[in-house]
């Protein structure tokens, strides 16, 4: 009484549920591919044992597409799933879209990368300056004493 929302009751007879079918081939392509794009979305934000969380989430992804290839689901009940190819489509680009940016990614690390080393050369250069500079202000203190 307090629940939000409806339940509706489906009464299943053994005949229903005998004429269900598989998730046909390009359902299951399209469900594999909404899959990659989500473990490569959580492989991005992932800083720590990426192999370990890969390596998981694909055995996931395995057994769910092995699942997928015995699922009986009713005839009609497809909704979005209809549509497999344009939705493919668009998951495809996203998924193009998605490896274009970690290859930008990929060469601003490595500019990145690059620049500190530059800065790191030029930090120990300008040490070593500094210590040339400091051994020749000794040396010229050691000589203005002697003056005195």
């Amino acid at each position: 009484t307090g629940e939000k929302g409806s339940s509706k009751k489906v009464k299943l007879t053994s005949a229903k549920i005998r004429s269900w079918q598989t998730l046909s081939e390009s359902s299951r392509q399209f469900l594999e591919t909404v899959m990659d794009s989500v473990i490569l979305s959580v492989l991005c934000q992932q800083s720590e044992r990426k192999d370990d969380v890969q390596k998981h989430l694909n055995l996931l992804k395995d057994r769910v597409l092995r699942f997928f290839k015995t699922l009986k689901i009713p005839p009609g009940k497809l909704g979005n799933l209809k549509n497999v190819s344009s939705l493919q489509m668009a998951e495809k680009q996203m998924l193009e879209t998605n490896e274009e940016s970690l290859v930008q990614l990929q060469e601003e690390i490595n500019e990145a990368e690059r620049s500190a080393e530059r800065i790191e050369e030029t930090i120990q250069q300008l040490q070593y300056k500094i210590q040339v500079l400091k051994n020749q202000l000794e040396e010229d203190e050691k000589k203005a004493r002697k003056v005195f």
